[in-house]
């Protein structure tokens, strides 16, 4: 094998680390695309660009909808004032003895606006409502269009990326609404501010100029407010995530059995009370915070407020106020310190918003992880010679130990290799790598003598079907659970059928109340008449597995068919009628099994041992048995456990020492 020795020693009697100086990777390896460290930090200009991002989609949401809530906005700023004025004047027109009609007029206009500031609210909430249910989905939609835009495991299996990806679901779901009625609301606030200053300044110029004065240190204080406890949500969004987790464990339906049977409960509950006291606490003393700071902005709004009131009580006795000055001065303060509170409020909420939906729009635009070649991407045909590991090294990330050292392997087309070896060998690795879920951190894989990074993942994937050991039980019906393995032939009940018959599941799925069509879930109702009759069904461990192996032969035709532990939780004799159907199932495919049991393996023409990250052994059963290396230890330890007549009792007791 090229590249560094597997066992050897180097000068000074030690093993590198990693890829040595003279092990050159043909093309040059592809850089790792960088995992977040955790929650970022955010500047102004990620809170200017994250403000574009929002903007951008709110007018795709739904432009018409944006445009009459703003305009109603405006018109709801508006009609405070008026109607401040038009109480002056009935004032003035009473206390002035004018005519009657004059009085109606000014009464029935009064009454109009009235009117119209119960009915515009109502109007402009509504059309906030329908504007906000279609952000809703276009935010949802872009989200996960971003996720889905990540086609390898790299991010998904880094916890700092699962708190960015916490954060980006929060934000998307609640910020761009929230940005979007601040910004509007804040609109309505400077509109009945400026109309109501302009009034107060026609009274005393003065007051007017405090008013503004007053205005600034109270805003401020909000925006600071709004940056603290955004900061928070970010301090605190591991805390949330455990709580969650802790939370989630006591309602699962998988964990729950065994959660009751060790006596977990008040375990988990005091462990999720503990995360969300924690975070709790870093809550109240932000907002203890925040209601400290905007105590003496509030002081010097009262303050200047009493300062024209008693100039008002002056003017008056001197007469140069009438009652209606009075009465809209009056009103104007009051709406002044409103609305210089929900300008405040609503410019701290949309700062919020912003600083929250950096999140969402860094997911929204984070780079692939997995990397494509230089030049245009190739279609793969299908497989007629091989799949080749070149000095394929690999580790998680910089600070992990190499899990794969150095391994060159092939795969031969149309053959069954399998690979065995001790926990922690590598083997689950290289599958994750022959499935493109992770590139080689160096070296390179070759499909036919074409690197595969020069393929599109979907593309390269399509001729992949796989059986992975923690497979997933989907809550839906039976007859979904299997089609999933290829949707374009979901509908086809023919393929669908064809699959489970294979793998040996399809009279167990037929007894089931609805057949195929039922709903293989504890946690959901069927939908329709399926819930007046009967809830959702459950099946055994090893009835999932074979619906998780029929998923699989659902891509019969695939060129590369892995199958990582195919046979777990079956007994002997259905053990035996997968591995048959397997073999009828590959037929002309490539084939890779892993399986702890060296039984199920022994038929493959082609065995690979891994120790350490390394091919240690690779042959048949029985070159590997006479060279009486590492397998033919395994498999005789193995062997050892089912005989009756072994010289060693205790050898019984060893449990499967390979997975």
């Amino acid at each position: 094998m090229n590249g560094p020795v597997p066992d050897g020693s180097v000068s000074g009697g030690s093993v590198p680390d990693g890829p040595v100086a003279d092990s050159p990777v043909p093309d040059g390896p592809v850089p790792d695309a960088p995992v977040p460290d955790g929650p970022a930090r955010t500047g102004r200009k990620d809170v200017a660009r994250a403000g574009r991002t929002a903007a951008g989609l709110a007018w795709r949401a739904g432009r018409g909808a944006l445009l009459l809530y703003l305009a109603g906005s405006v018109v709801a700023g508006l009609l405070p004032a008026a109607a401040a004025l038009l109480v002056r004047e009935l004032f003035d027109a009473i206390t002035q003895h004018r005519p009657t009609d004059a009085l109606v007029r000014v009464a029935v206009l009064l009454v109009a606006v009235s009117l119209a500031i119960a009915l515009v609210p109502a109007v402009t909430d509504f059309l906030r409502e329908q504007h906000a249910r279609r952000l809703q989905l276009t935010v949802q939609d872009e989200l996960f269009e971003g996720v889905n835009r990540l086609p390898g495991l790299r991010y998904f299996e880094n916890p700092a990326f699962q708190d960015e990806l916490r954060l980006a679901q929060e934000a998307g779901s609640s910020a761009p609404g929230m940005l979007i009625g601040s910004v509007v609301g804040g609109v309505q606030a400077a509109v009945t501010f400026l109309g109501f200053l302009v009034t107060i300044c026609v009274l005393n110029p003065l007051l007017g100029a405090l008013t503004v004065v007053m205005a600034l240190p109270t805003f401020r204080t909000q925006l600071t407010a709004g940056r603290r406890r955004a900061a928070v949500i970010r301090d605190i969004v591991a805390n949330s995530r455990r709580q969650l987790f802790y939370a989630g464990l006591l309602t699962d339906t998988d964990a729950v059995k065994e959660i009751r049977l060790f006596g977990l409960q008040d375990h988990f509950k005091d462990r999720a009370r503990a995360e969300l006291a924690v975070a709790s606490e870093a809550e109240r003393r932000t907002e203890l915070r925040n209601l400290l700071r905007g105590v003496p902005p509030s002081v010097l709004g009262v303050a200047v407020y009493g300062v024209g009131l008693v100039w008002v009580v002056r003017a008056v006795g001197d007469g140069t106020l009438s009652v209606g000055d009075v009465s809209v001065f009056l009103a104007a303060t009051a709406a002044i310190q409103t609305g210089v509170g929900q300008l405040a409020s609503t410019g701290s909420n949309a700062y919020q918003a912003l600083l929250t939906f950096v999140s969402y729009r860094a997911l929204r635009d984070m780079t692939p992880d997995l990397r494509q070649l230089e030049g245009p991407a190739e279609e793969p045909r299908p497989l007629r010679s091989s799949i080749t590991f070149e000095n394929v090294w690999f580790r998680y990330d910089d600070t992990s130990p190499w899990v794969l050292r150095g391994v060159d392997l092939t795969l031969t087309a149309g053959a069954a290799t399998a690979l065995v070896g001790l926990n922690g060998a590598g083997k689950s690795t290289l599958v994750k790598l022959l499935c493109r879920l992770y590139d080689p951190t160096e070296g390179r894989i070759l499909w036919d003598g074409t690197d595969i990074r020069r393929f599109t993942p979907d593309a390269y994937r399509r001729r992949i079907g796989v059986v992975f050991q923690d497979y997933c039980r989907y809550d839906l019906t039976a007859g979904e659970n299997v089609g999933l393995g290829r949707l374009d032939r979901a509908g086809d009940s023919g393929a669908v059928t064809g699959a489970t018959r294979a793998a040996g599941i399809h009279d167990r799925l037929t007894r089931l109340p609805a057949g195929y069509d039922t709903l293989l879930s504890r946690i959901f109702l069927p939908d329709g008449e399926q819930a007046a009759a009967f809830g959702g069904q459950s099946l055994s461990g090893g009835e999932w597995q074979r619906v998780a192996v029929a998923r699989a032969f659902m891509r019969a035709d695939a060129d590369l068919l892995i199958l990582d532990e195919p046979s777990a939780g079956l007994d002997a004799e259905a053990e035996k009628e997968i591995h048959d159907s397997l073999r009828t199932l590959r037929g002309g495919a490539t084939g890779v099994v892993i399986s702890h049991r060296l039984s199920a393996v022994r038929d493959a023409g082609h065995i690979v041992v891994l120790g350490d990250g390394r091919v240690v052994e690779e042959g048949t059963h029985e070159t590997l048995m006479d060279g009486g290396g590492r397998y033919a230890e395994l498999f005789t330890l193995q062997a050892d456990g089912y005989r009756t007549d072994a010289p060693d009792p205790d050898r019984a007791q060893v449990p499967d020492p390979v997975a």
